[in-house]
């Protein structure tokens, strides 16, 4: 979860929002509390906060491609 945290923290730099910004904007999907414990590490999130996460960022998850040997 730790990488997948990262890379939201990341974006939203990227993309100057903050916390109460990400929050306004998945709200009444996500509680603001639980963006704001998830982003400061406090807990780990559900796959469907997560997800929406990455959707509201435009981000989505891909598997690495392993290299040939």
């Amino acid at each position: 979860m730790t990488m997948i945290r990262k890379a939201i923290i990341k974006h939203m730099n990227e993309l100057n929002l903050n916390p109460n910004q990400l929050s306004e904007m998945l709200k009444g999907k996500i509680p603001r509390q639980t963006i704001y414990d998830f982003l400061s590490g406090k807990t780990d999130a559900r796959s469907e906060v997560v997800s929406e996460l990455l959707k509201a960022l435009g981000l989505e998850l891909t598997a690495k491609k392993k290299r040939a040997r």
